[in-house]
């Protein structure tokens, strides 16, 4: 068995997708919820242009963050294109970054 390693993955929106996001969330997140209980997934949300000023102000989201644990990043480019987000294009997978990462402290998994 190969070794996991953790990846910070910044994927961000296209522009003008987000009621096509919005619409797809449901789906979007069942299957992060079984990536999570797998261990694929380690924490994942929404980027912001901003934090809202108020509770009832709405997200300026502009894409999404994930931390993965995988053995290598082509299993982390998969893992994202098999999401809805990528096939339905919400997601400019020519601009993910996918980075290395060491996690010097966490939560036990």
């Amino acid at each position: 068995m190969s070794q996991l390693n953790d990846f910070l993955v910044q994927i961000p929106d296209k522009p003008g997708v987000l009621a096509t996001r919005m619409s797809n969330v449901g789906t979007h997140m069942a299957r992060l919820k079984g990536l999570v209980e797998v261990g694929t997934i380690v924490m994942s949300g929404p980027t912001l242009t901003a934090h809202p000023k108020s509770a009832d102000e709405g997200l300026p989201i502009n894409g999404s963050a994930w931390l993965v644990r995988a053995s290598t990043e082509e299993e982390v480019r998969t893992v994202v294109a098999d999401d809805i987000y990528a096939k339905l294009g919400v997601w400019d997978l020519d601009n993910v970054t996918v980075t290395p990462f060491k996690c010097a402290v966490r939560k036990p998994l």
